[in-house]
């Protein structure tokens, strides 16, 4: 279980620099979380429907260069 959390927390910081995040309410902060955790789980169901090798830093990358992936990956979930 520990393990699990600091690899979810090391994926946050990586992909979102959520250590970096200056938001002062905790609300706010809670919400922004739970929005990251939801993407990170969308595309990795993503990548594991269709196959895919791509990093998730990647797929993130394609989906602001690309509103379409976004519809594809919400689609495929």
């Amino acid at each position: 279980m520990e393990w699990s959390v600091e690899s979810m927390h090391w994926l946050l910081d990586v992909h979102f620099e959520e250590d970096w995040c200056r938001v002062e309410s905790k609300a706010v902060q809670q919400c922004l979380n739970m929005f990251r955790k939801a993407a990170i789980n969308l595309i990795k169901r993503f990548k594991s429907s269709v196959n895919s090798k791509q990093a998730i830093s990647h797929l993130m990358f394609e989906c602001l260069l690309d509103s379409r992936m976004i519809l594809r990956i919400l689609n495929e979930n």
